[in-house]
Order: structure tokens, then C-alpha cells, then sequence
């Protein structure tokens, strides 16, 4: 039987992409896991409350395998993750935090590539981190409250410890940080004009890998 021409163009169209698909897949190393973030916020560097404000929140990411070596042991490429928190805090109000690191990184060892089985991985990245947030506060009377809310993006690196001890599926402790500062006018509570506010955010979270 005579097969029409559309289906055997189906057929071309298919395979062609069969192998790359595959191939994306394979060098795909989503993660998810959670996090504590700190945001560091001053005028004229004096810390702006007693205890930087604090988000625990959830992260979902992915790295991809630019390069590796034949025996997975070493691997590098970019990736890129998000991390969300929101805290309900009654009659004060909602405090919520989003940050979206985009960067480049490089892995030895377990974690390197979703095939590698070693015991312990080291890494580190670098790159863009964008942070918006909104932080809600009394006054000292506690009579009003105020939300200090603002979005800045700051260069940051991260620094991995990966362990593989099941061979399967292995954990990271991630250390991240932002290297500079960024200076925002921002609108707070009794001032008449914005004040210039710097803000950078430290980091530390568990990650763990998804395997298909």
C-alpha cells in the first residue's frame, strides 16, 4: 500500500529531531530543595534594622552541561534557578521575597553531570542574581506600619559542597552571595524623600537533584 506523502514527511520531521531532544534531556540537571536569605539593607553603611530580614523559601533550578570530560568527573556550563518565600505576619501585614540567579558555574566530582557517582563534589558559580522583596515593620510605638519593598539586581557567586553517599540522586549545600552592593532611593516610613538605601543578599541552601 501506498503511503501518503504528508506521513512520510511526519516520519523525516520526527526522527530528525529525536536525537537532540534526547541529547537536551541528558544534559539537562534540574534540582529543587529550600533555602534561608538574608537581606543585608544600609544608609550610609549603617545597618537599617537591628537583625537583617530574614526569607525561607523554595527553589527550583537547572544546570546545564556545556562541557564535561569523558569520565563525567569534571563539567561546566550555565544554569539558573528561582527561589520564592512568602510569611503571613497577621495584622502587620505579608513579607515576600523573589530571586531568580542566572550563571555560569563548573563542577568537580559528584554533581558534576546526572551520570557521575562519586562520593564528594566541589563547585562554583558566578553571575547575575535579580532580588525583589517586600518587608512589612512597625514604628517603635507600634501604632503604624510601614512596607519597604524594592527590586535590584547585584553580580553574586556560589560556592558547592556536594555529597553522593546512595550514588543516587545527590545533595549540595550551596553558599551564595552577592559581591556588590546596589544603591536604590527608596521610600520608608517618617521620611519626607526617598533615602538612599543599599542592599545585598547572603544565602545558604540544600539542593537536590531530580533524576528522570
Amino acid at each position: 500500500m501506498r503511503r501518503p506523502k504528508w506521513l512520510l514527511f511526519f516520519c523525516v520531521v520526527s526522527g530528525s529531531w529525536a536525537q537532540p531532544s534526547e541529547d537536551l534531556w541528558n544534559k539537562l540537571n534540574p534540582f529543587f530543595g529550600a533555602g534561608l536569605t538574608f537581606i543585608d539593607i544600609r544608609f550610609l553603611t549603617t545597618p537599617l534594622f537591628n537583625n537583617p530580614p530574614d526569607f525561607w523559601g523554595l527553589t527550583l533550578g537547572t544546570n546545564y552541561t556545556y562541557f564535561r570530560t569523558e569520565n563525567e568527573v569534571f563539567a561546566a556550563g550555565p544554569g539558573a534557578q528561582i527561589t520564592g518565600s512568602l510569611q503571613f505576619l497577621g495584622n502587620v501585614g505579608t513579607n515576600w521575597m523573589l530571586q531568580v540567579p542566572v550563571y555560569g558555574y563548573a563542577r568537580l566530582g559528584a554533581g558534576a553531570t546526572s551520570f557521575n557517582v562519586q562520593r564528594l563534589g566541589i563547585g562554583a558559580g558566578a553571575g547575575l542574581q535579580l532580588t525583589t522583596f517586600q518587608i512589612a515593620y512597625s514604628s517603635i510605638s507600634g501604632n503604624s506600619v510601614g512596607k519597604l519593598r524594592q527590586t535590584f539586581v547585584n553580580p553574586m557567586v556560589f560556592l558547592d559542597l556536594t555529597f553522593n553517599f546512595r550514588r543516587t540522586n545527590p545533595t549540595t549545600i550551596r553558599v551564595n552571595f552577592d559581591v556588590l552592593s546596589s544603591r536604590r532611593n527608596t521610600e520608608i516610613m517618617g521620611s519626607i524623600d526617598p533615602v538612599p538605601l543599599e542592599f545585598r543578599t547572603l544565602g545558604l541552601s540544600i539542593l537536590y537533584r531530580v533524576g528522570f
